[in-house]
């Protein structure tokens, strides 16, 4: 009797320690949307449904199984759509906000993927910071106005060091940001560097990136120098960030005219400095959050501007928003933000004029 009840205990133990090393796996999401009316310079004045206003819409799975010694491994595969007619966000891909797969242990965290750069604000490896509500809401108010920021890029690993007294290192590389079909040195390579602070109420983050534009046509290496920090007051919190970015396409705009786009977006393009300041504060049960932008720089293709075209140019943009939880997973929100764009980057509508929005997001 006595090894029959040693027997069951051992099969219990055994049956338990097998339950817990189960790989756990979570299917969640957020839907976002409302409407928004919106005057850009130039156009008429816009009613519409919009998308992703708060939050980007999004389903995806993530997991993890514990592999022993303090080591796992973990997943996500995250898709954006598009809430107004269940459209892709990007076509043509299955998971086009982050496919991951790692390990992580007391050695830090090895990522393998498509994912976000360290200053895209997009996923799990990306470290911006400085501002009350970075890309959120729209461009006229948002980082996305004064800043360049990095995408999604495909081919990529990133390594995340150990917690040092609130003290991490980053670092990211793309062997193709696009594709990886090619010899390597016609890949277009994306590299990125990055340190955070987070201890107590201050955060600070430093980030630099370059994109080699290896398989591009007469375009330079584009540079980018991000500092963002933050310091909680208590009654308020107060945000901060910088950005120099060298031969770097215009922020927050496109040309439709090819011969401008070459002119302001490839070759040597734009050298640039702008800045953000925001706040966010407690209020009537919910968050208000202000925030501003500046840019100023100047274009670095003398000889491929015409007659007319600027060299130098200039925005400021200035939005808020205030969101009010329900719950845990439901809120509202209603934002608004203007702004105006000079010189060179007043040739293309996007960042003249002002725009206003009110939404409902939920998570599950």
């Amino acid at each position: 009797m006595k090894n029959l009840h040693l027997l069951a205990i051992s099969v219990g133990m055994s049956i338990g320690s097998a339950a817990m090393a189960e790989p756990s796996v979570t299917l969640y999401g957020i839907l976002d949307g409302g409407v928004s009316v919106s005057k850009l310079q130039h156009q008429s004045a816009k009613v519409q449904m919009t998308n992703g206003n708060w939050l980007s819409n999004r389903w995806g799975l993530m997991g993890q199984e514990d592999l022993g010694g303090g080591n796992s491994v973990f997943f996500k595969l995250e898709q954006g759509f598009n809430l107004s007619n269940g459209s892709e966000a990007t076509a043509g891909k299955a998971f086009n906000r982050e496919t991951a797969l790692g390990l992580s242990g007391e050695w830090g965290k090895l990522g393998l993927g498509r994912f976000g750069g360290l200053s895209s604000d997009c996923g799990t490896f990306s470290i911006l910071g400085g501002a009350a509500y970075s890309t959120s809401f729209s461009t006229i108010g948002n980082m996305y106005g004064a800043f360049y920021l990095t995408d999604r890029y495909n081919n990529s690993v990133a390594y995340v060091t150990p917690d040092f007294v609130g003290l991490q290192g980053h670092l990211m590389y793309s062997n193709g940001t696009d594709s990886d079909e090619e010899k390597w040195s016609q890949n277009s390579h994306y590299y990125g560097a990055g340190l955070t602070y987070n201890k107590d109420k201050l955060s600070v983050d430093v980030i630099y990136e370059l994109l080699d534009h290896k398989g591009a046509v007469d375009q330079d290496k584009t540079r980018l120098l991000n500092l963002g920090a933050s310091y909680d007051f208590g009654a308020f919190k107060l945000f901060g960030a910088y950005e120099y970015a060298q031969h770097a396409a215009l922020p927050g705009i496109e040309f439709a005219e090819e011969k401008m786009s070459e002119a302001y977006n490839a070759g040597k393009a734009n050298n640039y400095h702008a800045f953000s300041l925001s706040t966010s504060v407690k209020a009537f049960g919910g968050d208000l959050m202000v925030q501003g932008q500046y840019v100023f720089g100047k274009n670095k293709n003398s000889g491929k501007l015409e007659e007319g075209w600027d060299k130098k140019f200039n925005a400021y943009s200035i939005g808020a928003g205030y969101l009010y939880n329900f719950s845990k997973r439901t809120l509202v929100y209603v934002q608004g933000a203007w702004g105006k764009a000079n010189k060179a980057l007043n040739l293309a509508p996007g960042l003249s004029g002002w725009n206003t929005s009110l939404g409902v997001m939920h998570r599950f």
